[in-house]
């Protein structure tokens, strides 16, 4: 059987933690200092509105829109124009790469039939002579 029993707030209150405790393995005062510095720093991040007045600040804005829109202009149009370019690659040059490609096996298959019908022409003594290739003397 379980036994509980209900501890008084006076109680949890009086007892010391000591760094040895299970909870100081789990958190320390370090990981708080560190959020609370960064909160600081944003702070005073957003605190410098205040330092700049509002005529810089609206002459800065306007300049990082100007460049914004400038950026977002110039990628639509390398965007657009890699577009045009890649789709009149693949409808004008790919089906002409293909006719060279198909007319060049063509132009070899040609080849080879002509060799062949020449091999079947000659008679059967000058096959063997051109195929055997240079002679040495004295052989």
């Amino acid at each position: 059987m379980v036994k509980l029993e209900e501890v008084s707030l006076d109680h949890v209150e009086e007892e010391e933690y000591t760094d040895t405790d299970s909870s100081s393995v789990y958190s320390s005062d370090d990981d708080e200092d560190d959020v609370d510095n960064i909160e600081s720093i944003l702070d005073r991040v957003w605190a410098l509105q205040d330092v700049i007045p509002a005529k810089t600040r609206k002459s800065i804005a306007d300049k990082c829109s100007t460049v914004y829109g400038w950026g977002k202009t110039s990628a639509n149009f390398l965007g657009n124009s890699a577009w045009v370019l890649t789709t009149s690659a693949l409808l004008l040059v790919l089906p002409l790469m293909i006719e060279l490609e198909h007319e060049q096996g063509l132009i070899e298959y040609e080849k080879m039939q002509q060799q062949s019908t020449q091999m079947l022409s000659q008679p059967a003594g000058q096959q063997k002579k051109q195929t055997t290739g240079i002679v040495p003397p004295g052989f």
